[in-house]
């Protein structure tokens, strides 16, 4: 491999991270919009800031790692 493919290499591995990063971010705020919507028609106190943020950060951790760790079906 020349430096010319390694370079390659290592841009697409900096452009899937980064990608893979606002996905994560676009998933977590999408998720913590459902937890503050859900529990404002649910309960009659509002939630906290903290609880809806380790709400929302707990289920996009969930489903990142399951999606990780699903098996490949052929």
């Amino acid at each position: 491999m020349g430096i010319k493919s390694k370079l390659d290499v290592l841009a697409v591995t900096l452009i899937a991270t980064v990608m893979m990063v606002v996905l994560g971010l676009v998933y977590f705020f999408l998720t913590l919009l459902v937890v503050k919507v859900a529990t404002d028609v649910l309960f009659e106190d509002s939630l906290s800031a903290s609880w809806g943020a380790a709400s929302a950060a707990l289920v996009t951790a969930a489903v990142i790692l399951s999606g990780a760790l699903e098996k490949k079906r052929d």
